[in-house]
């Protein structure tokens, strides 16, 4: 089996070398970038199957980086970052796959980067795909219609969707739906959800006030309700 590849995009260079020689080591196959234009560059080129990203770069920054590669692929990225804020980490984890602020070592990289391979890969292994006549939702290529009209979904909007689709008919706890969209999940954040689950039905229900897909489950949760073509007006 051939090694993992993975694009390293860090301006530090002694960073980026540090983080290369351990991935070396460790039997990965790194690719390393100096920017983030010229780590999209390598990305276009190599196909990684995962990347390790500085947040703050000059120039291109990690959040413009992250963002054109979120329009072409759902590759897993793992953020590291001087900072320790929680604006840095939401918007981090809004972005890509999981956050790690200083202080870190390789250790608890190389742990966070076969994490996020095995998340991804569980994730990958199931349904791509939903359609049942009316909503269309392919996972693959983040596109998303209702009848003839083309869905546009935030990537938190759409990181979401590909959960419910992947956990649909199952009740969803907060908790767990935090987990999933910011990485964390301390009590005040349930109103990320409420809020991200209510952008969802604006978009996706006919009828947000009488959901068909998205359901409340008082008190615990939300679930996703995969819809029969009958059940569904198609006009």
């Amino acid at each position: 089996m051939k090694p993992a590849k993975v694009l390293i995009i860090d301006p530090d260079r002694d960073v980026l070398e540090s983080i290369k020689t351990h991935m070396l080591r460790g039997g990965f196959d790194p690719i390393c970038a100096y920017s983030g234009k010229e780590g999209i560059a390598l990305f276009l080129e190599h196909s990684p199957q995962a990347i390790i990203l500085r947040d703050v770069m000059p120039g291109f920054s990690g959040w413009d980086t992250a963002q054109r590669i979120r329009e072409m692929s759902d590759i897993p990225i793992l953020f590291i970052s001087d900072r320790r804020d929680r604006v840095s980490m939401e918007r981090a984890l809004s972005l890509g796959d999981d956050y790690m602020p200083q202080p870190w070592n390789w250790e608890r990289l190389s742990a966070k980067l076969l994490a996020v391979f095995k998340r991804y890969s569980a994730e990958h292994t199931q349904t791509l795909m939903y359609d049942d006549g009316y909503l269309k939702v392919d996972l693959a290529r983040r596109h998303v219609t209702k009848g003839a009209e083309t869905i546009s979904l935030t990537d938190t909007e759409f990181k979401l969707l590909s959960f419910f689709i992947r956990k649909a008919n199952q009740v969803l706890k907060y908790d767990e739906l935090l987990e999933h969209i910011l990485g964390h999940t301390y009590a005040k954040a349930r109103s990320h959800v409420s809020r991200y689950v209510g952008y969802l039905r604006k978009k996706i229900e006919d009828d947000p006030a009488k959901p068909v897909y998205f359901y409340t489950e008082r008190g615990v949760g939300y679930s996703f309700k995969f819809r029969p073509p009958s059940d569904l007006d198609t006009k």
